[in-house]
């Protein structure tokens, strides 16, 4: 900022001097130049931030700010994902399978995606390997578990 009204105030003293000194048939082209000179001055900073570097700047700042934020958001928005799975399993374990059961899954999610459903774990009435298997082909999942009987499928990779 200090450089921004050092740069001002020099180029103004310029040219004040220049107009000054030109002869008089030339002093209303010397005045429009040099007040060119000084709204260019002036304008600096709007200048350099239409540029490409001022503009990338900008965005690096921008994004700088915002990483808590998104931070916060992911995890929230990774929360109701697994809170909405949950209840979907345990619902549809109930109407489709008869099973009165809880459900806990795990969502994998990268930096800004959703990328799986991690894990499910069943627990509650007696779940065999058909409904295990089931349950990893619908939600997509890598590992159904359920925790009564220990029972574990893997997804294949």
């Amino acid at each position: 900022m200090k450089a921004y009204i050092i740069s001002i105030a020099v180029s103004s003293v310029i040219c004040a001097v220049i107009n000054m000194i030109t002869p008089e048939n030339w002093s209303k082209y010397i005045s429009v130049v040099t007040g060119l000179v000084i709204t260019v001055c002036i304008a600096q900073p709007i200048i350099s931030i239409i540029s490409d570097d001022g503009i990338s700047e900008i965005k690096y700042t921008a994004t700088e700010h915002r990483t808590d934020g998104e931070a916060v958001l992911y995890t929230e928005i990774k929360e109701e994902l697994e809170k909405r799975i949950n209840e979907d399993a345990r619902q549809r374990l109930k109407t489709d399978f008869g099973r009165d059961c809880e459900v806990s899954s795990v969502v994998k999610m990268n930096n800004a995606s959703v990328s799986g459903v991690k894990s499910i774990e069943i627990s509650g009435d007696k779940i065999d390997a058909v409904i295990i298997g089931k349950m990893r082909e619908i939600y997509g999942a890598d590992e159904v578990k359920y925790v009564g009987t220990e029972k574990s499928i893997k997804k294949s990779e």
